[in-house]
């Protein structure tokens, strides 16, 4: 059938508007698909997705021998985000009967809104988890959290700190290594269909979270533990009010152990604050130490020399300067072991106050420690508008001074250790993904605060203050400890001056004394009726170190043997026989048949002194030093001491009445007086060189 020609043209017109359609729509597809792709994939993310955050696993906390000290455990939260009136009413209803609430309860109690994020329950139990997986409508989501435990409990709290709900630091460690602890958080992915229905509860990951940095402490929690039990115990046997601690490595500037103490304080699990970093107070006499090290340093005092102690009361300008009791001549040595207040107020008047300022300030007072820890406190070390007399006499026994029980521990470790002040260090190093501790280096010296000889015949005072001075309660027959007591006036801080009856006891020392490893601080805070630090700190220190070194046997093994009294027989292990009064020849037979050397002043003649006295548990060849009865009334005769630890030296020196000065530390291995050498002055010196066994 031929067409006309009309007909060709309406065939034609509908050929072009087909064709055209076409052309049209593939430009259409193209434009979308091709130039508008990136906008509408946006669009359709947005649509069918919601993003949220998820918390990174916190990094866990071990201590110095590997121990878990903060840990983690992952728990479902569950959260509400409806996305429109009727998905809400939905998900308040369900969670009305799931929660056992009269009727309308959810809807006000987790204020659920359209398209508003809120929380329903934090770290619930996995048995609910499963429950609302399986069950939950939509706008219902779980999410994997991890909380922070605790695996030792309320021990090492105070350093640890704590985190909040969403596991973030609020207080102590946590809170001050919170970005090397935290990690960083990932985002997951809430699907949804076409008509923005969720199809899945539980969250799809993103981008996944990057765990923290697991880190090692310098802390030792059985020392840690040790000190928090000994801290309870103190504040309770001697009525304190509160007690603080702090125990270091002295060779290393390792924190081993800080705590306070405070039966008044609201008893949770969450503190806020470590007093022995934060709180400062008045030293004390346990100050006179640091003024001793600057005379020696500046040569002007022997350890020999004799001051006037004006029989216990001395006037400073318009003051009075007392002691506990009246003396008269009392040597440098003496004015430390029984803590003259009059006598190292006359010798610090000999130093420059710039120069006694400058000692005190390099043996770190009046800095921050920068242990790591927040609140830290730099103590108070400021200069007097115009120095007099009293100025001088008062910063030398420790008052108008105000310092920290760290710093205290600082200062005594540089005593300990020779004169080094070493960087309180709390953080070892990081853990890393194969599991080996990366370490922050050895250790780190600040400064140099005192010459090592002043260090070495300080070493030795302070044995004297615990085996004939202030500090006697204090000296124990397991380890051999070294230290200085103080007994302070508490500031009235409301009506100015010095309450009158009450009183900060304190005690910082190191152990073992001939070779030290550990140096610390107790304090005890208004301690009644006793309120001497001797009687009160000393006795919570000396139990601290006893426990610490049963605990520890082999770390003391380099500074010498720990004697520790058992009943029986041990091994290798000998009692001291009691040789006073016996013959010389007698007293030797029974110290060989239990394989223990004897040494004494002459061949013969009767015993009358020996150290360490009988019943004292020594290993097989170690030595006793016996005094022989010399006919001469008038001279004492010196033995030979080399290789023997300077503990027993001291001891022999001392009942002699032989003065003597110390270089170095460890055993005897030279002596000025000849052995045998009778004594018949008192102005004689004995030096002993001594170096390490």
């Amino acid at each position: 059938m031929k067409r006309t020609r009309q007909e060709k043209l309406r065939l034609g017109f509908v050929y072009v508007l087909i064709s055209a359609f076409f052309v049209v729509a593939l430009a259409r597809l193209v434009h979308l698909q091709v130039f508008l792709s990136p906008r509408y994939h946006e669009i359709v993310v947005r649509q069918s997705t919601g993003s949220v955050a998820i918390p990174a696993e916190r990094g866990a906390v071990y201590d110095r021998f590997g121990q878990l000290v903060a840990r983690n455990v992952i728990a479902s939260s569950l959260y509400a985000y409806p996305r429109n009136d009727a998905e809400r009413r939905q998900v308040a209803a369900y969670l009305d009967n799931f929660f056992g609430y009269p009727s309308g309860t959810a809807m006000k109690r987790f204020r659920l809104r359209t398209r508003r994020f809120s929380w329903v329950q934090r770290l619930m139990s996995d048995k609910m988890a499963r429950r609302l997986e399986a069950e939950a409508p939509n706008g219902l989501y779980l999410r994997e959290e991890s909380r922070r435990t605790y695996p030792f409990g309320t021990v090492g709290k105070q350093i640890l700190g704590f985190t909040d709900v969403d596991n973030k630091g609020r207080a102590g460690f946590e809170f001050a290594f919170d970005s090397l602890l935290a990690g960083q958080d990932g985002y997951a992915d809430i699907r949804r269909d076409g008509l923005r229905n969720t199809y899945r509860v539980k969250e799809t990951a993103l981008v996944k979270p990057v765990a923290g940095t697991p880190v090692v402490l310098s802390i030792d929690w059985r020392l840690q533990d040790i000190v928090e039990d000994e801290l309870r115990r103190a504040v309770d046997e001697y009525n304190g009010r509160a007690a603080m601690a702090v125990f270091m490595d002295c060779n290393r500037g390792d924190i081993l152990a800080m705590a306070h103490y405070d039966p008044e304080e609201t008893r949770s699990d969450k503190p806020t604050k470590l007093r022995a970093v934060t709180d400062m107070f008045e030293p004390g006499s346990v100050f006179k130490p640091f003024t001793a090290a600057g005379l020696l340093d500046a040569g002007l005092i022997n350890f020999d020399d004799t001051v006037y102690c004006e029989n216990g009361r001395w006037k400073v300008g318009r003051r009075i300067l007392h002691d506990d009791k009246e003396r008269e001549w009392l040597t440098f040595r003496e004015i430390m072991e029984l803590s003259s207040n009059i006598g190292i107020a006359k010798c610090a008047l000999k130093l420059d106050t710039d120069d006694l300022m400058a000692t005190y300030r390099r043996f770190g007072f009046g800095c921050k420690p920068h242990c790591g820890l927040p609140g830290e406190t730099s103590g108070l070390l400021s200069e007097p508008s115009r120095w007099s007399d009293y100025n001088v006499a008062a910063l030398s026994m420790g008052h108008s001074v105000a310092v920290s029980a760290l710093q205290l521990a600082m200062g005594f470790a540089a005593i300990a250790n020779g004169g080094r002040l070493l960087q309180p260090r709390l953080l070892v190093g990081q853990v890393d993904r194969d599991g080996y501790v990366i370490t922050d280096g050895q250790y780190e010296q600040i400064g140099r605060a005192a010459n090592t000889s002043s260090c070495d015949s300080l070493r030795a005072f302070l044995r004297g203050v615990v085996e004939f001075g202030t500090a006697t309660p204090v000296n124990s027959e397991m380890v051999s400890i070294a230290g200085k007591t103080g007994t302070a006036e508490i500031p009235n801080l409301e009506n100015g001056g010095y309450h009158k009856n009450k009183f900060n006891g304190t005690f910082a020392g190191f152990f073992p004394s001939e070779s030290p490893v550990v140096a610390g601080v107790v304090v005890v805070v208004d301690p009644k009726p006793i309120h001497y630090g001797g009687h009160t700190a000393g006795p919570a220190f000396r139990r601290i170190a006893e426990r610490y070194t049963i605990l520890n046997p082999d770390l003391f093994a380099s500074s010498g043997r720990v004697l520790i009294a058992r009943s029986g027989r041990m091994g290798n292990t000998a009692e001291t026989p009691d040789l006073i009064g016996r013959d010389i020849a007698l007293a030797k037979k029974m110290t060989r048949e239990r394989g223990i050397v004897l040494r004494a002043t002459a061949d013969e003649g009767r015993v009358i002194w020996q150290f360490p006295p009988a019943d004292r548990v020594l290993f097989d060849g170690d030595e006793v030093i016996a005094v022989v009865e010399s006919p001469d009334a008038d001279s004492t005769l010196m033995a030979d001491v080399t290789g023997l630890p300077i503990r027993t030296v001291a001891a022999f020196l001392h009942h002699q009445g032989i003065k003597y000065a110390i270089e170095g530390s460890g055993r005897v291995y030279r002596q000025s007086i000849p052995p045998g050498s009778a004594i018949t002055t008192n102005e004689q010196v004995c030096r002993l060189q001594c170096r390490p066994s």
